[in-house]
């Protein structure tokens, strides 16, 4: 999912920000201690944690990229982050505190190690936070019931759940027309209901929502470059934001990734979501 930095990320009331959900779950051959394993060699013997011999995970439920149930955190970005995870003999530690909103904050401030939830690599995004190797491809689409593209969308009720990339320049371009919700059960009821025309999300976590919840009639396009929506002239490439004081930690986090990349782990865990393994190959570090 493509998400903005400080002002466009999801506005989330200080009552919810304070609410908070800790999950805990060894990573490492799943014993409690795994930072203190003996058995266990760390890839990284310098890597620095905010607590020793903990990865903590600023993160929420955005399937198939997280996927939060219970003590368990899998998805595609969740068990990538437990592989990661094994490789440096640390124990996850998740906290959803604040939502979508509060992942980036998190990390920028130094309470969390890493965000998870498809993120993707922006230039705006690099002045504040280390973005990682990138883990793959997410196309952006045009979600409708009528089979509309980029090019279909002057004059319809456009959806977009805010935080999302696009959302200040189609704001700019559709006027009144383009709708921001604040989250993905509301603006996927109003796609249903017919209150909207289209919505724009991630590919992948609107074809992955309608394997569990179908609308009936609802496509998933990919977007085509449109020149009222600058950031649609790529396909964004998602990764995992740390600290920028921590650079050692983020580098340390690239090596982890090619390692996975290389010995087919990537490969399997998009195939396992029943995303396409080829977009596991994104291609040289690119920003959007």
């Amino acid at each position: 999912m493509s998400r903005t930095p400080r002002t466009l990320i999801r506005a989330l009331s200080a009552g919810t920000a304070a609410s908070l959900l800790a999950i805990s779950l060894a990573a490492c051959g799943g014993n409690d201690t795994a930072g203190s394993a003996s058995d266990c060699t760390p890839a990284h013997s310098d890597l620095k944690t905010i607590t020793p011999g903990e990865l903590t995970v600023a993160s929420y439920d955005f399937a198939p990229a997280t996927i939060v149930d219970g003590e368990t955190l899998t998805g595609a970005e969740g068990d990538l982050i437990n592989e990661i995870a094994k490789l440096e003999c640390l124990k996850v530690t998740v906290t959803t505190s604040g939502g979508a909103g509060a992942v980036v904050p998190s990390v920028e401030t130094k309470r969390a190690d890493i965000g998870s939830g498809g993120w993707l690599r922006t230039t705006a995004r690099k002045e504040i936070i280390y973005m990682s190797a990138p883990l793959w491809k997410d196309p952006q689409a045009v979600v409708s019931k009528a089979g509309l593209t980029t090019d279909d969308l002057e004059g319809k009720t456009v959806g977009s759940v805010a935080g999302n990339l696009w959302n200040a320049s189609m704001q700019k371009w559709l006027g009144d027309s383009f709708k921001i919700y604040q989250d993905d059960e509301s603006i996927y009821a109003d796609l249903k209901a017919g209150r909207i025309d289209a919505l724009m999300a991630g590919a992948a976590s609107a074809s992955y929502r309608f394997k569990q919840n179908p609308v009936e009639g609802a496509t998933v396009i990919d977007v085509k470059p449109n020149p009222n929506v600058p950031e649609f002239a790529a396909v964004g490439q998602v990764m995992l934001p740390s600290s920028l004081d921590n650079e050692a930690f983020g580098k340390a986090l690239d090596e982890d990734i090619e390692e996975l990349r290389e010995n087919g782990t990537i490969k399997k865990i998009l195939e396992k979501y029943g995303l396409n393994p080829a977009v596991g190959e994104p291609g040289a570090p690119s920003e959007l």
